[in-house]
């Protein structure tokens, strides 16, 4: 079987379009290697025939997630994003725990949806109850470590609690593994000596070292399928983990599965998503929250004001948000934060902003066809304006034209040579098609001209990492963090795709610590 490089790059363009920005980093080999794997276990011997299923078939949600799992799975270790952890442990527990001591025990509710394997949590009436739901768990190294930091807050008061961690995720085969409890090294990365003696048993022998989770840790997860397309969701939580999952679907899809978290909380709940995912489109309905390193939701009950000073909006019966009035907002908060990154001086037509915000909300959708219309429109509107020919750019590198990609910034740059995002984004398309020493040159230039262009400092550190130069990669790591830093935490960053200050600090500070991991 040979994956030809035309229908190799549509492999890695429907990714990249379905996951965003934290999968960029992953080679052509990662991917093939993937998708090979896949198919075996298919019985599939077309690429093609693949290819159509994992982008048309009614299974292709499934299907997405057992592929991504296969790319993710190196990074899943226990402790992952200790920043969080540590808000958990410090913060977030101590304050429900209080609550509830105070208030005496509020009863789970409708966890019985998902909680009909032999695992089941009892339903205990005699002791306060703290319910914690790790959705998308997959191998099981995340549930198992909300557990560790239970055992320590609560300490020698867990028998006098009902708690539970509920973990569940769509991949049969990931449970299976996540219900022996048993890693490898890898795994136990960022484990401190206490929690190894605590909560593990080693197991030595002669090809390899092993941890078991000891029956401490392990009584307290519960371990289900679930479907996050599905419709009737468990609720009654204190706490929802769903980290780099909603990564994998569509915008429409992800608002439709935060709406369905948010009824899953309880009035003062809380949400922890991964880091290159934002809830900036739904903020009316959570409160981003940013503390020590860690970024983590607070929910708004119903009838209270948001931080926009907006109340928690009315959602129909189905319980969907309005789908173009969410897009309308990010297109134009990115709009925005695009034509304010100009000099001062440079002031355009009034109509181009709006022509703009609908360009960018087709992208959005993926209507590239109608968005390309309206590039021409915009061109027509304001023809000294470089930003058509990025959007442009932007488009064709979605769909796998690097070419007419390319095209499309040189003449951007023929009208304005100083625009750093046209320089910055022949860099992005370098480091695609791995060539580093032009990817380097042209992020270097987009610096030049513009010192604070933070999107520069970000790929200039992923192209060290893929250099192998691990010290240079951190400091532009930090760089970008440092430049992030001067704006408000949900400022939408230009040029970004519509991820705000803090989720881009988010993803900086995850590839800070696994490659401080990889330099151990």
């Amino acid at each position: 079987m040979i994956l030809t490089g035309d229908l190799k790059q549509a492999f890695k363009s429907y990714i990249t379009a379905r996951s965003g920005l934290y999968f960029k980093d992953h080679n052509l080999k990662d991917l093939e290697e993937a998708v090979t794997e896949r198919m075996k276990t298919l019985k599939m011997s077309s690429f093609p025939a693949y290819y159509a299923y994992l982008t048309t078939s009614k299974e292709k949600e499934d299907e997405f997630r057992e592929l991504l799992n296969i790319l993710t799975i190196q990074h899943t270790y226990f402790f992952r994003n200790q920043p969080q952890f540590r808000v958990l442990r410090d913060v977030v527990l101590p304050e429900i725990i209080a609550h509830k001591s105070l208030r005496g025990r509020t009863a789970p509710e409708a966890i019985s949806k998902i909680a009909s394997s032999p695992s089941a949590p009892r339903n205990d009436t005699d002791r306060p109850s703290l319910r914690i739901w790790s959705a998308g768990c997959s191998t099981g190294e995340e549930p198992y470590t909300i557990a560790m930091v239970v055992a320590d807050v609560l300490g020698d008061d867990l028998k006098n609690w009902d708690a539970q961690i509920i973990a569940t995720d769509a991949s049969e085969e990931a449970l299976r593994a996540a219900q022996k409890g048993i890693y490898g090294p890898s795994s136990m990365r960022n484990v401190n000596e206490e929690h190894r003696g605590k909560y593990f048993d080693k197991i030595q022998n002669r090809r390899n070292t092993q941890y078991a989770i000891r029956n401490t840790i392990k009584k307290l997860v519960n371990f289900a399928y679930f479907n996050l397309m599905d419709e009737d969701y468990p609720a009654g939580f204190d706490v929802i983990l769903c980290r780099n999952v909603v990564i994998y679907f569509e915008l429409e899809t992800t608002i439709n599965v935060m709406n369905r978290f948010y009824s899953s909380l309880f009035e003062e709940g809380y949400l922890f998503i991964g880091y290159s995912e934002t809830l900036q489109f739904i903020q009316d309905r959570f409160r981003m929250v940013s503390q020590s390193d860690a970024l983590y939701y607070k929910k708004i009950p119903p009838g209270m004001p948001s931080e926009r000073g907006m109340e928690e909006p009315t959602l129909p019966a189905e319980g969907k948000l309005d789908i173009e009035r969410v897009l309308e907002g990010i297109s134009r908060a990115e709009a925005l934060a695009e034509l304010e990154a100009k000099p001062k001086k440079e002031v355009p037509p009034e109509r181009f902003e709006d022509i703009l915000v609908q360009i960018i909300k087709a992208i959005h959708l993926k209507e590239y066809g109608k968005a390309l219309r309206l590039i021409e429109d915009a061109g027509r509107a304001d023809a000294t304006s470089s930003d058509p020919h990025y959007l442009a750019a932007e488009i064709y590198i979605n769909q796998g034209k690097p070419r007419e990609a390319k095209k499309r910034l040189e003449k951007a740059l023929e009208l304005d040579s100083l625009f750093a995002p046209a320089h910055y984004l022949l860099g992005c398309i370098s480091v695609e098609q791995n060539e580093l020493g032009k990817a380097k040159e042209n992020l270097k230039k987009a610096l030049y001209i513009n010192k604070d262009f933070l999107l520069a400092h970000f790929y200039l550190a992923l192209v060290f990492k893929n250099e192998g130069s691990i010290s240079n990669a951190i400091r532009e790591y930090r760089n970008t963090v440092r430049l992030l830093s001067r704006q408000d935490p949900q400022d939408i960053i230009a040029y970004s795709g519509g991820f705000s200050a803090a989720t881009l600090a988010s993803v900086c500070r995850d590839n800070i610590e696994r490659l401080k991991l990889e330099q151990v």
